[in-house]
This record gives C-alpha cells, sequence and structure tokens, in this order.
C-alpha cells in the first residue's frame, strides 16, 4: 500500500478496489497525510465513518488541530451525499464546478492543489449507479490541474458491475489499483 502512494503524481486520477473498509480507511488517511506534509487541501468524502471518527483518527494519529485545519479550508470532511448529491440526486456540473472552485481558492491560499478520497459506495447505496458512471466517464484520465484524487470503491459494490462498467471505468482513471474484486 504504502509503495503505491510514494508512485502518485500530481494530476492522477485513480481508481481503487478495496477488499474492506479498514484497508480503503488505511490508505485514504495515509494518502491525506501526506497531501497535509505537501501543503495541499485534503478533502474526504464517505458515509462509511462519521465525521467526528475522522476527526479523532485525524487528530491521535496525526497530531493536528482538524478542527482548526476544517476552520480555514485545509480539510474538507464531507458525506458523499453531501458533495456530490446535495440536493438528492448527482449533477455532473455542479460537481465538476465544485471541483473547479475548490481548486482556485487552494491555489488562492497558497496551496499546492488538492488530494481528495472520494468513497464511491453512497452512488450504490443510493441506486446512481448509472450517474456515477456518467460521472466517471466525464472526467480526464489524468487531471490537468493540481489534484491527486483516488475513487475508492469496496470490492461488492464494484462486483455488481458488468464487465463493460469496469472496462468503462478503468479507461477514465490512471492508475488503476484493483485486485480481484
Amino acid at each position: 500500500m504504502a509503495q503505491r502512494l510514494q508512485t502518485l503524481v500530481v494530476g492522477n486520477h485513480v481508481i481503487a478496489v478495496y477488499p474492506t473498509k479498514e484497508e480503503k480507511f488505511n490508505e485514504a488517511f495515509a494518502f491525506l497525510k501526506e497531501g497535509l506534509q505537501r501543503n495541499e487541501v485534503l478533502v474526504l468524502t464517505t458515509t462509511d465513518l462519521l465525521k467526528d471518527e475522522i476527526r479523532v483518527r485525524m487528530r491521535d494519529e496525526w497530531k493536528v488541530d482538524v478542527l482548526e485545519l476544517e476552520s480555514k479550508g485545509d480539510i474538507i470532511i464531507r458525506t458523499t451525499e453531501e458533495l456530490y448529491f446535495p440536493d438528492g440526486v448527482p449533477n455532473i456540473q455542479r460537481t465538476k464546478a465544485l471541483w473547479s472552485t475548490l481548486v482556485e481558492n487552494s491555489l488562492n491560499k497558497g496551496k499546492r492543489g488538492l488530494r481528495v478520497v472520494g468513497d464511491m459506495g453512497a452512488f450504490f447505496k443510493n441506486g446512481f449507479t448509472k450517474e456515477l458512471l456518467e460521472y466517471e466517464s466525464c472526467l480526464e484520465q489524468r487531471f490537468n490541474f493540481p489534484v491527486i484524487g483516488i475513487c475508492a470503491y469496496d470490492s461488492k459494490d464494484f462486483s455488481s458491475l458488468t464487465s463493460e462498467q469496469v472496462r468503462q471505468l478503468q479507461q477514465n482513471h490512471n492508475p488503476v489499483w484493483m485486485q480481484d474484486y
């Protein structure tokens, strides 16, 4: 895990499929901690951990004042629903505009860019598989702005996709981190 994180560079749009939530979050926290050290704004979206659980883990493992970093906009913690479908339905244009604004704001604050972990499980839970595939398909395989993003998938959700849907997701990400899901 740590070895593959070292290979990431600005612009990477990673797809990662995890067999367990523990593996997903261990990698997510290691990846995000590196971004904090590199002066990047951190974004974590998930519904698998409560926001307070995330804050406690960051505080305890990273020895930082998470609430202060959040108040400055250096750490952004949202549920997947809050970020991707705050009105109850995913909206690709709104989400892309949000990413653009977050990048611009981070650069204006003297940050190097964004480091994002997006947990995609809520799309499956809420019946938005089609919308998720459309969203992922409209993103670049490699971002042309200062972002490193990991789209995190649970293997149980990923195994519900057709082989064509899996290929579609692989085509819109680089690198692709998938073991036998």
